[in-house]
């Protein structure tokens, strides 16, 4: 996927998995936040950024936001929080991850659709049928 983006030349953000050589180039990062967060008692957050080539990709590396975080909740223990995002964005670090945050606004909507409105109730086995259902539940 990430392959054919950059071949047609798309912007993306695209989540990834930790691994352990990000979980190692994150650390540094995760030390700073947690020292913060003992400090502050409040959830901290750090933005980074790396190269990374994962062995599937064919392209050899491609930049990879690091968000580190401690997240408090309430009398719980600090809990770690590292997360990974690779994308062929040119902005800061923090805002490359405010844009991907933003994109669970959206999936949000689509979940209220289907859910509440039932939106995904198209049994009809004809296309335009389906159609007009799906556009009088957006309508009600």
């Amino acid at each position: 996927m990430l392959e054919f983006l950059d071949e047609e030349r798309l912007e993306y953000v695209v989540a990834i998995g930790g691994n352990s050589v990000l979980k190692r180039r994150i650390e540094p990062l995760m030390k700073r936040v947690r020292r913060a967060t003992k400090r502050s008692g409040e959830t901290e957050t750090a933005y980074g950024e790396t190269r990374y080539a994962a062995g599937s990709w064919r392209r050899v590396e491609r930049r990879v936001i690091m968000k580190a975080e401690v997240t408090r909740l309430g009398d719980r223990s600090p809990r770690d929080n590292p997360r990974f995002v690779v994308t062929n964005l040119r902005h800061s670090p923090c805002n490359v991850y405010q844009i991907y945050r933003e994109r669970g606004d959206s999936e949000n909507r689509i979940k209220e659709l289907k859910n509440d409105l039932e939106m995904d109730r198209t049994s009809c086995t004809r296309f335009l049928a389906n159609q007009l259902r799906v556009l009088l539940t957006a309508a009600a």
